[in-house]
């Protein structure tokens, strides 16, 4: 056949002056292949520069993917297609010279065709291609949406630019250092003085993109994400700039034509590296050389510190970059100069577990005193406190647990970093703190096994502190205690890490230990444990549960209470009012619980009101897998809430 095809195109009278463009193009499309897997059509396509005809592959020019054929049959399809082309009704002679965006598809007719008297050259970008590609993407893309510029758009960057950036990618994705700073650890780049935009960085993870970075021009700046969504909008004005971690499916077309045609380095499928300037909702701009490098310096610099250079709050580094040898200095501003407690207030970040100190303080004062009854002691706290700030040099620790505790405070009152540092010099201080094993277990979160073993000392440590007889004499008013609260806390912290590991038994004990302690529940452990007996079918337990506390309003209580009854007796008149009355509590549950609503995608909210969305998302957290439990629970939910 090819044969044939070449003896056609030398039958044609040909232009010797006119240039064809054409090759391979991936379709702008993913087209899922497989559970998690997806892949780019392939088509051929050829072009006249002179007169702007084109033509593509139809049927038979068409790959579902360029590797699922061999060489020689892809390089037939692509023969196919140009002498179609050149015999159709857009052609009818043959070009003096074709340029070919592949390189091996090039060789390939440079030889075959040379008897036809036409001279082949690869160039790997193409003029024709280009445009079709982009009409082809304007084709597919949302309306009004803009097409994404590849980073070969960006002044000077060209293909071994990005191919030094992608190595840094997957080096700096490969040591993870978000492991170790979170998106509470700004980062200050002192040198290279790069453009303002860069001057503060701070590591991002978790949501819709695994990791990155999010970029700042000051420290005002990065608060401004914090803030209102007015102070949101301020941040964006001018523009900001952000590298995130994706999907090749989430890609510009452009981008993962460039990984896949140059075989780019890449960490994994979630690891592909995108750079943008957005300056307006609808306008991208990609990085110049100069910037390229300058994020490649950067992910070579984090992905070669150490933990202890972060710690010492300052660390040089001299790394090689598409420029050359570049000298970063990097600097944990908040780790040397820490935010106040008003600042870290004034920007809606407030740990209530620091406000115990004041308590711890208390108890210390009325411990030196002897008063005559009660309100004699009331009194004299409330002259001694009331309206004055915390003075923990006032009535400063006797002990060295109470020396760990008091570090722990000041971590409670700090953000990133310094929690981790201050929780570590409590522990070499006192290995009986439980809060610093808990302030070490929430910044493992990339681990909920490390998690779990830490809060397993953190609950260890605080039996050791408080003693067996202390529990003897003291179960049903624990957190009435100040000193009761950190094992309190590791106890909590342990059963929910449980839970998330599937550990049910485990969690469904520790729950119901920190009820035995402190059946008041400030800790609110009841809407975990009764989800959690409701799913293991404990029945008896939970309606036992239930009645300890008949007031409760909340929706996950309404809502459980209904399921409850459902998965005992079915479709009952009783399950039905049950049902209706915890609609009427709070409508919005139920479109979480079936995934009808997008809110119930985001994190946990730390914060809401009765009958709210915020509150369906926790009754949500906290109960969906009782509902996936209950045999058709969750038909008969949208069944009765979706009726006229």
């Amino acid at each position: 056949m090819t044969e044939f095809s070449v003896e056609q195109l030398k039958q044609l009278p040909q232009r010797a002056s006119e240039t064809w463009q054409g090759g391979f193009i991936r379709m702008p499309v993913w087209v899922p292949v497989g559970p998690g897997e997806f892949s780019r059509p392939v088509t051929v396509f050829w072009g006249s520069l002179q007169t702007g005809k084109v033509g593509m592959g139809d049927g038979g020019g068409h790959m579902a993917n360029r590797d699922e054929l061999s060489k020689e049959a892809r390089f037939a399809k692509a023969v196919d297609e140009l002498v179609k082309f050149a015999t159709g009704q857009h052609g009818g002679y043959r070009p003096g010279k074709l340029e070919v965006n592949d390189p091996a598809l090039a060789e390939h007719l440079s030889g075959l065709l040379a008897e036809a008297n036409i001279r082949v050259e690869h160039r790997s970008r193409l003029l024709m291609v280009e445009r079709c590609k982009e009409v082809m993407a304007r084709g597919v893309s949302e309306k009004g949406k803009p097409i994404p510029p590849g980073y070969l758009r960006g002044k000077g960057v060209t293909v071994e630019r990005v191919r030094a950036f992608a190595e840094a990618a997957r080096l700096y994705f490969e040591a993870a250092p978000w492991r170790l700073l979170s998106r509470e650890d700004l980062i200050e780049v002192e040198s290279p003085r790069a453009e303002a935009d860069f001057r503060f960085v701070a590591i991002l993870s978790g949501g819709e993109y695994r990791d990155g970075f999010g970029f700042y021009r000051s420290r005002e700046h990065y608060w401004s994400t914090r803030g209102s969504v007015e102070e949101q909008m301020k941040f964006l004005a001018g523009g900001v700039w952000s590298l995130l971690f994706q999907n090749i499916t989430m890609l510009p077309f452009d981008d993962a034509d460039l990984w896949e045609d140059n075989a780019l380095p890449v960490a994994g499928e979630w690891a592909y590296p995108v750079v943008f300037h957005f300056e307006t909702p609808t306008r991208l701009r990609r990085p110049s050389a100069e910037t390229l490098a300058f994020f490649e310096g950067l992910m070579r610099t984090l992905a070669q510190t150490t933990e202890a250079e972060m710690d010492t709050g300052r660390w040089t580094r001299t790394v090689t970059t598409a420029d050359g040898p570049k000298e970063f200095v990097l600097s944990l501003p908040f780790l040397a100069n820490p935010p106040s407690h008003s600042e870290l207030y004034d920007h809606g970040i407030v740990d209530h577990r620091a406000s115990e100190l004041l308590y711890v303080q208390m108890n210390r004062f009325v411990e030196d005193k002897e008063f005559v009854d009660a309100d004699e002691a009331n009194k004299a706290v409330e002259e001694e406190f009331r309206g004055k700030p915390i003075d923990p040099n006032k009535y400063p620790p006797r002990t060295p647990l109470e020396e760990a505790q008091t570090l722990c405070f000041r971590a409670f009152d700090s953000i990133g970093r310094r929690r981790i540092i201050l929780a570590r010099q409590a522990l070499q201080i006192c290995p009986d703190c439980a809060d610093a094993y808990v302030i070490l277990a929430e910044n493992a979160y990339e681990s909920p096994r490390q998690a779990e073993e830490l809060y397993t000392a953190g609950v260890e440590a605080g039996r050791r502190a408080l003693g067996e007889q202390f529990f003897e004499e003291h179960i049903g008013d624990f957190w009435d205690r100040p000193n009761t609260r950190p094992f309190m806390r590791a106890l909590y912290s342990l059963a929910g890490t449980q839970r998330i590991t599937e550990k049910f038994t485990e969690a469904v004990k520790n729950f119901q230990e920190l009820l035995r302690l402190n059946p008041a529940d400030n800790q609110g452990a009841r809407y975990a444990l009764l989800p959690l007996l409701i799913a293991q079918n404990q029945i008896e337990q939970a309606e036992k549960l239930l009645a300890d506390f008949p007031d409760d309003a909340m929706a996950t209580w309404r809502f459980c209470r209904a399921l409850l009854i459902f998965r005992k007796e079915g479709d009952t008149p009783a399950a039905r009012k049950q049902l209706q009355q915890a609609v009427t509590a709070n409508r919005h549950v139920p479109a979480c619980l079936l995934g009808d609503d997008d809110s119930a995608d985001y994190g946990e909210p730390t914060g809401y009101s009765l009958g709210s969305p915020q509150e369906a998302i926790a009754c949500t957290i906290e109960s969906l897998h009782a509902w996936q439990a209950t045999p058709n629970a969750l038909d008969w939910l949208r069944a009765q809430t979706t009726k006229a």
